[in-house]
């Protein structure tokens, strides 16, 4: 489809690449509010970043809604932690979030720390690259969005 994400190259790519050097971590994904994933860095093999990137749109939307109704405006960062496997989610001004799987769960404060380091140099990034971003986001919408919910019901369809 032509998005950013299938390009290796460029600042948001490297600086999650970095991110994902410094804390080991498996994969990292830049993701909007809308649900598209924008740039990866890491192993994404395992992983369906289309899907990935439209339900974690979808759960920090229902968690920002859980957070207005205890008062506060919304939680700045989510953490999954699994068995093997641990997602921590940071909002990155009000519009990107960051995705970073891992598995020791005994790097979390690594973790943290690496992406509270890493938001404001991604901010700095997509404020230079927003017209191009734009762009791209604009002409692959609709198309994006039809997938996507086709996707989500997949997911969720029962057998």
């Amino acid at each position: 489809m032509g998005y950013p994400t299938e390009q290796r190259d460029g600042e948001l790519p490297q600086l999650l690449q970095q991110l994902i050097s410094r804390t080991e971590a498996l994969t990292a994904l830049l993701v909007t509010k809308e649900g598209i994933a924008i740039a990866e860095a890491g192993d994404t093999s395992y992983l369906n970043t289309t899907a990935m990137a439209a339900l974690v749109a979808g759960m920090f939307s229902a968690t920002r809604e859980v957070a207005r109704m205890v008062g506060e405006t919304q939680f700045s960062i989510l953490l999954q932690q699994g068995e093997n496997r641990h997602i921590h989610i940071s909002l990155i001004a009000e519009s990107k979030m960051l995705v970073i799987v891992f598995e020791d769960y005994q790097r979390i404060g690594l973790v943290r720390h690496a992406a509270r380091t890493c938001c404001p140099q991604i901010e700095e990034a997509l404020s230079r690259e927003s017209g191009l971003e734009g762009t791209q986001i604009q002409i692959g919408t609709p198309r994006f969005k039809e997938y996507a919910l086709n996707l989500i019901d997949k997911i969720f369809e029962t057998k």
